[in-house]
């Protein structure tokens, strides 16, 4: 599903950013769908801090139709098999709200350093896929990446601050356990600019587990929905850790992906 040239691209800088992967009646189900996501009481389901505006959503592909359809899409399913040279399970699915004016920060972070910590990854064979579900603009808190910053592989492992921290739902706050401080985030910017990460609704981004990123505060009155799928190898089975996070949060369900046809609204 992906050129040389992009698999290129992607090796080299960390992510890839494809325009107009989703047409404009596949992208208004889904955000139908994250809308009834948004209204219903799951454990997957994260706050802002203000404890009523939704930060996210978590394990979608096991809560409805669309979802279970979205992960296997050759559009997103064949592309990590791809770029991963491997049969592919769903380690994680979820939706970043980001909504108007609400939307908190995400702090700078690498998604294995805490994969690898607590979920007990043994290597940073994953990927992740993003669906832009809204225009991403300079002002609504895009997501912001360092190209190449993926080669240092975990630069900030995880450090537990307390035996009685919080649980799962602080890897998933404003206020991240695992965040880059400034002279991390001075070492990986040394050779590498800081870039935003913006595209149309439709839009579809691959970007790998070591790669430093974050995102701002929206600003805008308009929404910045992402619909996130990462994808775990098959051959890179999580370890057993102490206090192993939910299934809808780090998935131990190793089998493989099949492909569906006929699009996301079959």
């Amino acid at each position: 599903m992906l050129t040389e040239s992009q698999i290129a691209e992607y090796r080299s800088q960390g992510f890839l950013l494809v325009e107009d992967v989703f047409d404009a009646d596949e992208i208004a189900a889904l955000r139908n769908e994250v809308a009834g996501l948004y209204a219903t009481e799951h454990p997957g389901r994260i706050f802002e801090e203000d404890g009523t505006t939704v930060r996210g959503i978590h394990g979608c592909h096991t809560t409805g139709a669309l979802f279970s359809r979205l992960v296997r899409l050759p559009e997103l399913l064949s592309a990590a098999e791809e770029l991963l040279e491997s049969k592919v399970h769903v380690f994680q699915c979820k939706v970043n709200a980001k909504q108007a004016l609400r939307g908190e920060v995400w702090q700078w972070h690498q998604d294995y350093s805490v994969w690898g910590a607590k979920d007990g990854m043994p290597e940073p064979r994953a990927v992740n896929a993003a669906v832009l579900l809204d225009d991403a603009t300079e002002h609504n808190g895009p997501l912001l990446v360092v190209p190449g910053s993926h080669r240092n592989d975990a630069i900030a492992p995880w450090r537990p601050h307390a035996e009685d921290a919080s649980g799962w739902e602080a890897d998933l706050s404003a206020r991240l356990e695992f965040a880059l401080d400034a002279e991390q985030m001075a070492e990986v910017t040394a050779e590498s600019q800081i870039r935003s990460v913006v595209g149309r609704a439709g839009s579809l981004l691959f970007f790998h587990p070591c790669i430093a990123h974050g995102s701002g505060a929206n600003m805008s009155p308009t929404d910045r929905t992402m619909a996130f799928v990462s994808y775990n190898s098959v051959d890179n089975e999580l370890r057993d850790v102490p206090r192993p996070r939910p299934e809808f949060v780090a998935s131990r369900d190793y089998r493989p992906l099949e492909l569906v046809d006929g699009g996301l609204i079959a």
